[in-house]
């Protein structure tokens, strides 16, 4: 159901289908996660704000047994993307969880405490942003349906795109059907899918340029309607682009020509196994970098309800592991390494020719070459010289 509806993420209808579902959500509350289906067990305050892909609430399976508990969280509470809350969790006010952290061990986290990392530690401060209450928590009504008939109608484009593109193709091949030219039908399938999916494409790009034109660092409530057009440009990227487009094109060298229509900065011999992008602008990747599968650009944050955009530098010849993430206000220097899982923090600056492991990232210190027990053998010097050069 969500792989269909998923143009609902980070919509004013996603609670709605949630509370359908039986879970508990208080006003204003902003989802753009799934819940995996312990709807009942999940209690939610005003005003939270859950990111993509945060794991929340999930049974918990040991020694043949199958545990259930309930989640509850206080009103205000933040939920970075990938978070993990686990059964029995139980937030007070204001609360904040970071991207791809865990709870404490007691799953209990007090009024205004901030957690990141695996495993977590409490974050003494973190930069703050206070506006108007209603360009964050308390929007006008007219605002509110100004948001609803919008998302009502970017929501429902990519469906409607799908459907007419389909239709269209249904009487193209119908001649050749009616007439038995099963090679002509096998042909034009194949050019219509072809065609079909960079139509889709184009139009997604057009509506980025029309709606947004260039993304730059930039701080927006939630409630503006610049934050509106660019949830909607997300939105129709990832119904019109990655479903039918993107994501069968990751690892190949279409991929790179692709996102710099959206005006990403890609530089020769780029190999990107992912398509979760937001702000293209943002981003500039040098020659012979590689991003691998689930790693994340993310050049925006959600905290305190102000979308918080900001560029994001990586190098020549960068690895981004497996499920990495690099924040915004960053910079990867030339050759630097991040292993998988690993979390650079906004603002942070990753040496040229370094490896970095962890969340938060830590640097990896390997053993001096001319070490006893470290020193290899003379044909791995030799390449390595090699592959510095």
């Amino acid at each position: 159901m969500l792989e269909t509806l998923n143009s609902l993420y980070a919509t004013v209808f996603m609670r709605n289908l949630y509370r359908l579902m039986g879970t508990k959500i208080g006003r204003g509350t902003e989802i753009s996660a799934n819940f995996a289906g312990r709807y009942d067990l999940i209690r939610l305050g005003e005003n939270n704000f859950i990111g993509d892909e945060v794991i929340f609430g999930d049974e918990d399976v040991r020694d043949g047994w199958m545990t259930l508990d309930r989640v509850e969280t206080g009103d205000r509470c933040f939920f970075g993307n990938l978070a993990v809350v686990p059964k029995g969790a139980k937030l007070e006010n204001d609360a904040m969880i970071g991207v791809k952290s865990r709870l404490p061990d007691d799953s209990h986290v007090k009024t205004g405490e901030t957690w990141f990392g695996s495993p977590a530690f409490l974050v003494p401060n973190r930069q703050r942003v206070h506006l108007a209450a209603n360009a964050t928590y308390q929007p006008p009504r007219r605002m509110r349906v100004w948001r609803t008939c919008f998302e009502a109608m970017h929501t429902s484009f990519p469906t409607a795109v799908l459907i007419s593109l389909a239709y269209i193709t249904a009487d193209v091949i119908e001649f050749p059907i009616n007439a038995g030219y099963w090679g002509t039908v096998v042909a034009t399938f194949l050019a219509t899918g072809i065609v079909v999916s960079m139509a889709m494409l184009l139009v997604s790009v057009a509506f980025k340029w029309l709606a947004v034109g260039v993304y730059r660092p930039i701080q927006k409530p939630m409630w503006s309607w610049w934050a509106m057009r660019a949830e909607a440009v997300s939105v129709l990227y990832g119904g019109l682009s990655s479903k039918v487009m993107l994501d069968y094109v990751r690892g190949t060298p279409f991929m790179p020509w692709l996102l710099r229509l959206y005006g990403m900065k890609i530089g020769r011999g780029v190999w990107i196994n992912c398509a979760d992008l937001t702000e293209f602008d943002c981003v500039s990747i040098g020659d012979y970098s590689v991003v691998n599968m689930l790693a994340s650009a993310q050049t925006h944050l959600y905290e305190d309800r102000v979308m918080k955009v900001g560029r994001i530098e990586i190098g020549r010849g960068v690895t981004l592991g497996t499920a990495a993430v690099v924040l915004y206000d960053t910079k990867i220097g030339d050759f630097a390494r991040l292993e998988p899982l690993t979390v650079v923090m906004k603002g942070e600056h990753i040496p040229p020719h370094t490896i970095w492991t962890g969340a938060p990232s830590q640097r990896v210190v390997l053993p001096p070459i001319d070490s006893a027990e470290a020193r290899p053998a003379p044909e791995t010097v030799a390449a390595r010289e090699v592959s510095v050069a």
